[in-house]
C-alpha cells in the first residue's frame, strides 16, 4: 500500500460521514467476471461487438477497446446508429452481475448521489436498485432536487445510459460530444453541478487521457483548477496513476487534487475495510428491534408490490398480500410495524426504489391526528417523493381503501390523491383490481427489459 499523506484516509473517511463526497465511476472500475478473471466491461463489449460485425481482427489494435471497434465499423462504411440498439441488447441479454468493487463501494453509506460515466446499470444493481438519471446532450435531465434532499441513492449517468436510441457515448466522438454541451448553460445539468462544485469528488478509475481528464475536472469543478475551494479531488486509477503530465499538471496548478497511486479495484478495497473498522457492526446480541419483513426477508425482492399500512390496519393488510399472493404476484409487506433504525429505513427507501408497485393501505385509522408521526408515513413520504421523479403516465402508487376513507379529503401526499385508488374493503382483494395489478407489474417488468 502506497504511503499516502498523514491523516489522509481519516480525512476522507470523515467527509464520507459528513454526506460530502461524490463518488464519480470510470470505467476501470467496472468489469464483468469472464471464466477465473475480471474483464473491463468496455473491453467485453467491444470483444463481443467486433465479433458480432465480423469486423477483422488484424484491423484492430492490440487489446482494441469500444472506440476503435465503433471507428473500424464506420471505416468500413458501417452505420453508427445500430450499434446503439446493437450494444443496448447485448447488455440486456448477458444477465451481468455487479463486481465486488461495486458491490464494496455500495457497502459504504455515506454516498447519496453517484456519477456513472459508463453507460451500463451495474452500478444500481449493487446498490440494491438506485434511482438512475440519464443525461445526453439532446435530452437534459437533471437531479429533481439539491443533493442534500435526496431520499434516496442516485446514479446520474453523465454520459448516457444504454438505450436503444443514440443517447450514450459508445465512441470519442460521442464524448466529444456530451463534453461540449456540458459547457452550455441551458445544456447543463445546473442541480447536478452544484452538487459537484460544493462537495468533494472521488474520481475512481476514469480512463481519460491527460487533457480530456483536465477537461473533464474543470467542467466538474465549474471554474479554475488552480482557484481554491475548500473541497478535494481525489483521483485514481490505472491510467491517472502513470499519466506523468497530468500529474505534473495538478501538482502545479490544483493544490486541491491529489492523485492516489492505486488502481480504482484496490483504493475501494481499501476505503471499505477502512469504512467497516471505523463503524463496526454492533454485536447479533446488541442490535436494536427491526422489523420482521415475513416471507420477503428484509430485502425488498426487485420487482414486488410493497404493501405499507399502519399497525391498527394489520389485518387488513395480511388478508390483502395473501389475496395478491393467490393471484400470483410477488408481495413485501412487514408484520410487526415497529420503529425502525436509520441503516433499515435507508434500505426501506432503496426497497422502495425496487418494486413495482407500492400500495399504501388508507383507512381512517391511518389518517387519525394520533398517528401523523408513524413510521409508515416515512414509507408513504418516501413513495410520493419516487413517484414525483417519473414519468405523468407510469403508475407506482395505488391507494387501497379499505373503509369509508376519502382519499381526495384525506391528509395524504400529492400522488396519492392523484392516484387512481382502489376500494377493497377489508383488504379483500376483487378479481378485477387482480388482474388490473397484474398488468400493472407486467409493464413494469415490460419497461425494466426495455431499459
Amino acid at each position: 500500500m502506497p504511503d499516502l499523506q498523514d491523516g489522509f484516509w481519516d480525512n476522507l473517511l470523515d467527509y464520507i460521514q459528513d454526506r460530502t463526497v461524490v463518488p464519480v465511476i470510470g470505467s476501470e472500475l467496472v468489469t464483468v467476471r469472464e471464466g477465473d478473471r475480471d474483464v473491463p466491461l468496455y473491453r467485453w463489449v467491444a470483444q463481443r461487438l467486433a465479433a458480432d460485425l465480423e469486423l477483422p481482427a488484424a484491423e484492430l489494435p492490440a487489446g482494441f477497446e469500444l472506440n476503435d471497434v465503433v471507428s473500424l465499423h464506420l471505416r468500413r462504411r458501417g452505420e453508427r446508429e445500430e450499434l446503439y440498439a446493437q450494444i443496448h441488447r447485448m447488455l440486456r441479454n448477458a444477465a451481468l452481475t455487479p463486481p465486488d468493487s461495486l458491490r464494496a463501494l455500495a457497502g459504504i453509506p455515506g454516498f447519496d448521489l453517484f456519477v456513472s460515466l459508463t453507460f451500463d446499470s451495474l452500478l444500481a444493481g449493487a446498490l440494491g436498485g438506485a434511482r438512475q438519471i440519464a443525461y445526453s446532450p439532446n435530452t437534459v435531465r437533471d437531479l429533481a432536487c439539491p443533493k442534500a434532499e435526496l431520499r434516496q441513492p442516485v446514479v446520474f449517468h453523465l454520459l448516457g445510459q444504454a438505450s436503444a436510441s443514440p443517447d450514450y457515448a459508445i465512441c470519442d466522438e460521442d464524448l466529444l460530444e456530451f463534453l461540449h454541451a456540458m459547457q452550455d448553460k441551458q445544456r447543463q445539468p445546473k442541480t447536478l453541478f452544484d452538487a459537484l462544485r460544493g462537495n468533494h469528488l472521488l474520481i475512481l478509475g476514469c480512463s481519460f487521457g491527460d487533457w480530456l481528464a483536465r477537461f473533464f475536472l474543470r467542467t466538474a469543478r465549474s471554474l479554475e483548477l488552480s482557484q481554491k475551494r475548500r473541497r478535494w479531488d481525489v483521483l485514481v486509477g490505472d491510467r491517472i496513476a502513470h499519466d506523468a503530465g497530468l500529474a505534473l499538471f495538478l501538482a502545479s496548478f490544483s493544490s486541491d487534487a491529489r492523485v492516489v497511486p492505486l488502481t480504482a479495484a484496490q483504493f475501494v478495497t481499501e476505503l471499505a475495510a477502512r469504512w467497516q473498522a471505523a463503524h463496526p457492526a454492533p454485536a447479533q446480541s446488541a442490535e436494536p428491534a427491526v422489523r420482521d419483513a415475513g416471507e420477503g426477508g428484509r430485502s425488498v425482492p426487485h420487482g414486488a408490490v410493497f404493501v405499507s399500512y399502519a399497525h391498527e390496519d394489520l389485518e387488513a393488510a395480511v388478508r390483502l398480500a395473501e389475496g395478491l399472493r393467490a393471484a400470483g404476484l410477488e408481495v413485501w409487506f412487514d408484520k410487526k410495524a415497529l420503529q425502525m433504525g436509520d441503516d433499515w429505513a435507508r434500505s426501506i427507501r432503496r426497497g422502495i426504489e425496487r418494486c413495482s408497485l407500492f400500495l399504501p393501505v388508507i383507512s381512517r385509522q391511518a389518517v387519525s391526528e394520533e398517528n401523523r408521526r408513524r413510521y409508515f408515513w416515512r414509507e408513504w413520504n418516501d413513495a410520493d417523493d419516487f413517484a414525483r421523479g417519473m414519468a405523468p403516465d407510469e403508475v407506482f402508487v395505488v391507494p387501497v381503501v379499505i373503509d369509508d376513507t376519502r382519499i381526495d379529503r384525506a391528509p395524504l401526499p400529492d400522488s396519492f390523491k392523484r392516484a387512481q385508488g382502489k376500494n377493497l374493503p377489508g383488504g379483500d382483494v376483487a378479481p378485477d383490481v387482480a388482474e388490473l395489478l397484474k398488468e400493472l407489474v407486467r409493464d413494469f417488468h415490460r419497461r425494466q427489459r426495455a431499459a
